[in-house]
Protein backbone atom coordinates (compact mmCIF):
# COMPACT_ATOMS: atom_id res chain seq x y z
CA UNK A 1 0.00 0.00 0.00
CA UNK A 2 2.81 2.67 0.99
CA UNK A 3 4.52 1.46 -2.13
CA UNK A 4 1.61 2.41 -4.28
CA UNK A 5 1.03 5.87 -2.40
CA UNK A 6 4.85 6.76 -2.90
CA UNK A 7 4.58 5.91 -7.11
CA UNK A 8 0.74 7.64 -6.97
CA UNK A 9 3.04 10.96 -5.83
CA UNK A 10 6.13 10.47 -7.88
CA UNK A 11 3.39 10.57 -11.07
CA UNK A 12 1.29 13.03 -9.78
CA UNK A 13 4.87 15.42 -9.17
CA UNK A 14 6.13 14.48 -13.06
CA UNK A 15 2.73 15.17 -14.42
CA UNK A 16 2.96 18.93 -12.36
CA UNK A 17 6.39 19.20 -14.37
CA UNK A 18 4.77 18.52 -17.57
CA UNK A 19 6.33 19.41 -21.24
CA UNK A 20 7.12 23.37 -20.56
CA UNK A 21 5.07 25.63 -22.66
CA UNK A 22 7.28 28.32 -23.97
CA UNK A 23 4.46 30.83 -23.78
CA UNK A 24 4.29 30.97 -20.34
CA UNK A 25 7.78 32.64 -19.93
CA UNK A 26 7.63 36.03 -18.63
CA UNK A 27 8.20 38.52 -21.63
CA UNK A 28 7.65 35.65 -24.40
CA UNK A 29 6.67 37.13 -27.25
CA UNK A 30 4.03 34.99 -28.81
CA UNK A 31 3.07 34.61 -32.16
CA UNK A 32 -0.52 35.40 -33.72
CA UNK A 33 -2.54 32.45 -34.31
CA UNK A 34 -5.79 31.27 -33.83
CA UNK A 35 -6.62 27.98 -31.78
CA UNK A 36 -9.89 26.09 -33.38
CA UNK A 37 -11.73 23.17 -33.02
CA UNK A 38 -12.81 23.00 -36.98
CA UNK A 39 -10.98 23.44 -39.94
CA UNK A 40 -13.10 25.61 -42.63
CA UNK A 41 -13.64 24.21 -45.91
CA UNK A 42 -11.87 26.82 -47.97
CA UNK A 43 -8.52 25.45 -47.12
CA UNK A 44 -9.34 22.58 -48.36
CA UNK A 45 -10.61 23.84 -52.34
CA UNK A 46 -8.20 26.80 -51.81
CA UNK A 47 -10.69 29.33 -51.86
CA UNK A 48 -9.79 30.89 -48.30
CA UNK A 49 -6.58 33.09 -50.21
CA UNK A 50 -5.09 31.75 -46.31
CA UNK A 51 -1.15 31.49 -46.64
CA UNK A 52 0.50 29.94 -44.08
CA UNK A 53 1.51 26.70 -41.28
CA UNK A 54 -1.52 24.49 -39.56
CA UNK A 55 -0.03 22.40 -36.56
CA UNK A 56 -2.91 20.28 -35.24
CA UNK A 57 -2.92 17.70 -32.32
CA UNK A 58 -3.07 13.73 -33.48
CA UNK A 59 -6.40 11.86 -31.97
CA UNK A 60 -4.22 9.55 -30.42
CA UNK A 61 -4.57 8.09 -26.63
CA UNK A 62 -3.75 10.46 -23.99
CA UNK A 63 -4.73 8.31 -21.33
CA UNK A 64 -4.96 9.77 -17.64
CA UNK A 65 -2.62 12.68 -18.58
CA UNK A 66 -4.71 14.42 -20.63
CA UNK A 67 -2.56 16.91 -23.14
CA UNK A 68 0.06 18.20 -20.72
CA UNK A 69 2.77 15.77 -22.82
CA UNK A 70 2.09 17.28 -26.22
CA UNK A 71 5.08 19.56 -27.09
CA UNK A 72 5.17 22.82 -27.24
CA UNK A 73 5.30 24.61 -30.74
CA UNK A 74 7.50 27.68 -32.13
CA UNK A 75 7.31 29.03 -35.29
CA UNK A 76 10.61 30.78 -36.84
CA UNK A 77 11.77 30.82 -33.07
CA UNK A 78 8.59 32.33 -31.85
CA UNK A 79 6.54 30.54 -29.33
CA UNK A 80 2.49 29.55 -30.37
CA UNK A 81 1.63 27.48 -27.85
CA UNK A 82 1.24 23.61 -27.00
CA UNK A 83 -0.18 21.29 -29.06
CA UNK A 84 -3.73 19.48 -28.21
CA UNK A 85 -5.66 16.65 -28.86
CA UNK A 86 -7.87 16.68 -32.21
CA UNK A 87 -7.25 20.81 -32.09
CA UNK A 88 -5.36 23.35 -34.40
CA UNK A 89 -3.48 26.30 -34.37
CA UNK A 90 -3.82 28.25 -37.58
CA UNK A 91 -0.54 30.34 -37.63
CA UNK A 92 -1.45 33.16 -40.71
CA UNK A 93 2.62 33.40 -42.65
CA UNK A 94 4.19 35.53 -45.40
CA UNK A 95 5.06 34.03 -48.34
CA UNK A 96 8.67 32.51 -47.71
CA UNK A 97 10.64 30.03 -45.79
CA UNK A 98 10.12 29.67 -42.29
CA UNK A 99 10.90 27.07 -39.80
CA UNK A 100 8.52 24.72 -37.45
CA UNK A 101 9.58 23.33 -34.27
CA UNK A 102 8.14 21.36 -31.58
CA UNK A 103 10.05 20.90 -28.26
CA UNK A 104 10.06 18.37 -25.42
CA UNK A 105 13.23 16.75 -24.19
CA UNK A 106 13.98 16.56 -28.11
CA UNK A 107 13.34 19.20 -30.76
CA UNK A 108 12.14 18.19 -34.05
CA UNK A 109 12.61 20.86 -36.98
CA UNK A 110 10.89 21.50 -40.13
CA UNK A 111 11.57 23.60 -42.78
CA UNK A 112 8.95 24.95 -45.02
CA UNK A 113 8.39 27.60 -48.14
CA UNK A 114 5.33 29.00 -48.75
CA UNK A 115 3.80 30.34 -51.84
CA UNK A 116 0.59 32.89 -51.37
CA UNK A 117 -2.22 30.97 -50.83
CA UNK A 118 -0.50 27.80 -49.49
CA UNK A 119 -0.94 25.90 -46.17
CA UNK A 120 1.76 23.44 -44.53
CA UNK A 121 -0.07 21.13 -42.35
CA UNK A 122 2.01 19.32 -39.54
CA UNK A 123 0.45 16.37 -36.99
CA UNK A 124 1.80 17.18 -33.41
CA UNK A 125 1.97 14.25 -31.06
CA UNK A 126 4.02 12.22 -28.75
CA UNK A 127 5.69 9.30 -28.51
CA UNK A 128 4.51 6.85 -25.78
CA UNK A 129 7.71 5.47 -24.67
CA UNK A 130 11.19 7.07 -24.22
CA UNK A 131 12.56 10.38 -22.51
CA UNK A 132 13.69 10.93 -19.35
CA UNK A 133 10.87 13.70 -17.68
CA UNK A 134 8.87 14.28 -20.78
CA UNK A 135 7.52 12.17 -24.06
CA UNK A 136 9.53 13.04 -27.09
CA UNK A 137 7.80 15.24 -29.23
CA UNK A 138 6.44 14.01 -32.94
CA UNK A 139 6.23 16.77 -35.26
CA UNK A 140 5.36 15.34 -39.38
CA UNK A 141 4.11 16.85 -42.04
CA UNK A 142 0.17 15.92 -43.14
CA UNK A 143 -2.27 15.36 -45.66
CA UNK A 144 -4.62 18.45 -45.77
CA UNK A 145 -7.32 15.70 -46.11
CA UNK A 146 -5.90 13.97 -43.02
CA UNK A 147 -5.76 16.92 -40.88
CA UNK A 148 -9.32 17.88 -41.72
CA UNK A 149 -10.29 14.71 -41.10
CA UNK A 150 -8.54 14.78 -37.46
CA UNK A 151 -9.72 18.47 -36.11
CA UNK A 152 -13.52 18.08 -37.66
CA UNK A 153 -13.99 14.90 -35.58
CA UNK A 154 -14.13 12.49 -38.73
Amino acid sequence: MLRVAASLSALALVAACATPDATTVDGAVIHPHADVDTLPASYLDGSSGFTGVIVYGDKGYTGLVGDIYYPSIKVDDQPVGKCEKRRAMVIPLPPGAHVVSAHSENNVVHNVTLEEGQIAYFRCNFLRIGGILFPPAVLAPAAAETAHDVVNGG
